[in-house]
């Protein structure tokens, strides 16, 4: 299964959305590892997908008024200091495990945090969304 991860992410641009899909929690613990990783990197790029947006529309639509883009990226930026923390807070005890616990952590933080950015991309404040 590992290897077949692997296989993807080298023939594959983006390869960690299609591999994390593809690999399941299943294994010895260094594949559930790997797995764990992949999901991780996909939920980062889907939020780096997301704030990339919300940055982009508060450029062009904003009139110095509703969020900044610095605030909002000031804010990214300390949502993520709180995430590595939070994180890296839950596997102290080491082992094993403690890779895979840190990925899906993380994994599943980046997945919640993009839901709170995405809100923003069509906040009233940064005009109406394009259909």
């Amino acid at each position: 299964m590992l290897k077949f991860c692997i296989y993807l992410a080298i023939v594959f641009g983006t390869a960690s959305v299609h591999a994390s899909a593809l690999c399941s929690m299943e294994g010895n613990q260094s594949e559930m590892n790997a797995c764990a990783a992949l999901k991780h990197q996909a939920q980062k790029e889907g939020l780096d997908s997301a704030l990339a947006e919300v940055l982009a529309i508060a450029k062009s639509k904003n009139q110095g008024f509703g969020p900044q883009p610095e605030d909002i990226q000031r804010s990214q930026d300390t949502w993520l200091s709180f995430a590595e923390q939070h994180c890296r807070l839950l596997v102290t005890w080491g082992g094993s495990m403690a890779a895979m616990q840190y990925h899906l952590c993380m994994a599943d933080l980046y997945e919640q945090r993009q839901k709170q950015i995405s809100v923003h991309i069509c906040h009233p404040a940064l005009g109406p969304c394009s259909p």
